[in-house]
């Protein structure tokens, strides 16, 4: 279950000064271009001139009913504060001249340490100083990129990108009125679609009074309704600054922290038991989730009201989330008060896949609080307070700035050869490149064995293959398998700002501490850091059907699996003269395939009604 980037996106207003010019010859020149632009608003010392900047409107997703107000104040330089409230969600984020600062749904603070945001930020500054229109720029390279239509309007296309980040932005301008109607930003992990419309004049100055933006490759659309435009208005500083105070929404049963927290490592995933209303059930603990989501069929049983939908990226795809608000909830030294978290349908993937009932994932919301330790080996968790925390372990620290997503990405290197910033995901039971940086590395021809792994937006297939080591804060696990995606997808393993996501197949060896605060991760070895854990040999994966029988969801080819004639849709009856509900689930039959090889199994299947008997003898894969 992966990654929820639920926040909204920040909402650019674009100043489009414009005069209506008379008809003229085409131009190709992309300088003049910008030149009658800004000349056609009576040329950039206005612009220039223009210190701050007041906005307000209303904003709304589209396909949902999620409608609220929007409040922009900018001042220069880099200084801006931009509120949006939805009334079950405000969303409020700025930056006060030096760093970048958002809150999330529940009045967390994050300083955006992010070197993404870092880079974003030097680009705005130059942009602020008008430095793209220099031909000689250091920073900016400007082209003409041909002609295009915007809703029927012949348009200049005009493309501007810096030597600063990988962010280049594309400008579509009327031929006639020089207005800008639609800009494109493209960023290494999603693109911005925006287009302007509704233009008016404010104080001498055009502006559009309409945005549309629509976010790829979640699809989401954005709505924004201009109504009142201010300029050179005053702004009490203190409104570009971040709250003083932090938003203090849990406290633990005693003292500052709660340790030696017991927790169940199954199927390599941390699953806690949660209480709400006295409802006790499984969460799995997740710091690649941006939001904590509860299961939309348990939130209907607690009677909670849903409002959305949103977009958002999983693993492998695009998924609809919708807000509530959940009530007080505990688990064992912890007690959080009423959050405001996503819901979506999780149940049915969790009981499918591993016959388990998990109603939720505790994310960013719940950890975000914490400096949380993982004891991998002994299977407990301690939380303990930021404030009252000081590390004096023996352990590796390491920054690891928290992205747009609030992730933490972390500097990994495998075999001496593949280096880069890797996500940090404590939700993911493996390993994977993500498919940009594999195709950049040659890696997608690598052999391995096929795999299909399920997550929140659904399927998603990769080749599984041996590495010779995973090296991290000096650090080095052996003989790791590592998925590289087959297809380049829309979820999350699909950007380029990441080399892959690592995950617990590689934490299992430490002790490791979370810690939000400071954005920092911490290794210390843990009792199985020279474990060698074994794979999986038979190269067959099982789920629960609809009637909850055991049957063979995939065979990768050329495995013992297809070798011994197992396929697709198979109904697991019996193994070893064994029925399967003599096994304790579906998890326990799973680890009967790491066995060492040349271990051999009878399966009794039933395939289209016929029953039959296969024999499986174990191999090494890898």
């Amino acid at each position: 279950m992966k990654k929820f980037s639920a926040v909204l996106r920040g909402i650019t207003l674009i100043i489009c000064l414009t005069a209506v010019v008379s008809a003229e010859e085409k131009i190709d020149d992309p300088y003049m271009i910008l030149e009658k632009h800004h000349a056609a608003i009576g040329g950039l010392d206005r612009l220039r001139s223009i210190q701050t900047l007041y906005a307000e409107g209303t904003v709304s997703i589209i396909g949902s009913d999620l409608t609220g107000s929007l409040v922009l104040r900018t001042a220069k330089p880099l200084k801006r504060r931009q509120e949006v409230d939805f009334k079950i969600a405000k969303m409020i984020s700025g930056d006060n001249g030096d760093f970048r600062w958002s809150l999330d749904a529940n009045g967390k603070i994050l300083i955006h340490r992010d070197e993404s945001v870092i880079t974003e930020r030097e680009v705005q500054r130059h942009m602020e100083n008008f430095e793209h229109l220099d031909p000689g720029s250091e920073y900016f390279a400007v082209t003409f990129k041909g002609m295009d239509a915007v809703d029927g309007k012949e348009c200049y296309v005009v493309e501007v990108r810096n030597s600063i980040n990988e962010t280049f932005e594309r400008h579509f301008y009327s031929t006639e009125s020089y207005y800008l109607l639609k800009r494109i930003t493209f960023r290494p992990d999603r693109e911005e679609h925006t287009t302007y419309s509704d233009f008016r004049e404010v104080d001498g100055m055009i502006l559009p009074f309409l945005e549309l933006t629509k976010t790829l490759p979640t699809g989401e659309q954005q709505q924004m309704v201009y109504t009142k435009y201010e300029y050179d208005k005053q702004f009490d500083p203190i409104l570009f600054e971040p709250p003083q105070d932090d938003v203090d929404d849990f406290e633990f049963v005693n003292g500052s922290s709660a340790e030696n927290v017991p927790f169940h490592f199954i199927a390599r995933n941390i699953y806690v038991p949660v209480n709400i209303d006295g409802k006790e059930r499984l969460w799995v603990l997740d710091c690649g989730a941006s939001v904590t989501v509860i299961d939309s069929g348990f939130a209907a049983e607690l009677g909670l009201e849903f409002q959305g939908p949103i977009k958002a990226q999983a693993a492998s795809g695009v998924v609809d989330l919708y807000y509530v608000s959940m009530p007080s909830f505990r688990l064992q030294g912890v007690v959080f008060k009423e959050q405001l978290v996503m819901t979506m349908s999780l149940r049915p993937l969790f009981e499918k896949v591993h016959g388990m009932e998990v109603v939720g994932v505790l994310g960013y919301d719940f950890l975000s609080r914490f400096v949380t330790r993982i004891d991998y080996a002994n299977e407990e968790l301690s939380f303990y307070h930021p404030n009252d925390f000081t590390y004096t372990g023996k352990g590796s620290v390491i920054d690891a700035p928290l992205s747009e997503a609030r992730m933490f990405s972390i500097p990994v290197t495998v075999d001496n050869t593949y280096s880069g910033k890797w996500q940090l995901d404590i939700g993911a039971s493996g390993n994977d490149f993500s498919y940009p940086y594999a195709n950049e590395q040659g890696l997608l021809g690598r052999k391995g064995v096929e795999s299909i792994s399920f997550g929140a937006s659904g399927p998603s297939k990769s080749i599984r293959t041996r590495f010779d080591e995973i090296a991290v804060a000096g650090f080095r696990v052996e003989n790791p398998v590592i998925d590289i995606p087959m297809e380049e997808g829309t979820g999350v393993f699909s950007g380029r700002s990441l080399a892959g996501n690592i995950g617990n197949t590689f934490f299992r060896h430490f002790v490791l501490y979370l810690d939000y605060e400071r954005q920092q991760v911490i290794f210390e070895k843990g009792d199985d850091y020279e474990t060698k854990f074994p794979d999986g040999k038979g190269g067959v994966q099982l789920w629960y059907n609809d009637n909850h029988e055991i049957e063979v969801m995939f065979v990768a080819p050329g495995t013992p699996a297809e070798k011994t004639g197992l396929q697709k849709g198979d109904i697991i009856k019996a193994i070893n003269g064994i029925e399967v509900d003599y096994f304790e689930n579906i998890i326990a039959i799973r680890e009967l395939f790491a066995e060492k090889a040349g271990t051999t199994y009878q399966f009794s299947v039933l395939r289209d009604g016929k029953a039959m008997e296969v024999n499986l003898v174990l191999k090494d894969l890898y």
